[in-house]
């Protein structure tokens, strides 16, 4: 009798088990994030420092953006006054903001006579390409954001 017990128990627990496993979230089922770090700290590290230099140096530690630079810029004997200013990418849609992080200029961009200063900036291609992968990307756009300031 007592095996009989024994063994029932077993069977029982056995089954317990594998309606157990049967009701289980598979792996496409469970949210889980494994990682040591948040995606809005990866995108904060990325920001800061993304292999160069960081995003936080030109557009600012709010991503408003900031004047970098002011300059003169003679031009066919006429002084212009040029600016550079870092543009505010707190606002940016993702799909823009995506496209501009990796890409190079347009080489058919055109430019007014007056516009001297604009020209000068845009081909000195002032942004870095930092050749990130869409995950690191879309991290740097999460944190962006998600920045409380």
């Amino acid at each position: 009798m007592r095996k009989l017990i024994f063994f029932l128990t077993i069977f029982f627990s056995i089954l317990n088990a594998e309606e157990q496993i049967a009701a289980a979230p598979t792996p496409e089922q469970l949210d889980i994030n494994n990682s040591f770090i948040t995606k809005y700290e990866y995108g904060k590290m990325l920001y800061n420092n993304p292999r160069g230099i960081g995003c936080n140096k030109c557009h600012g530690d709010d991503a408003r953006g900031k004047k970098i630079v002011e300059f003169k810029q003679e031009h066919d004997k006429k002084i212009y006054n040029c600016s550079l200013v870092a543009p505010d990418i707190k606002d940016i849609e993702y799909e823009i903001f995506s496209v501009k992080v990796n890409s190079k200029k347009n080489p058919n961009f055109k430019f007014d006579k007056e516009q001297v200063c604009d020209k000068l900036i845009y081909y000195a291609n002032v942004m870095p390409t930092y050749f990130l992968v869409e995950e690191e990307i879309e991290a740097i756009y999460y944190y962006i954001k998600n920045l409380k300031k």
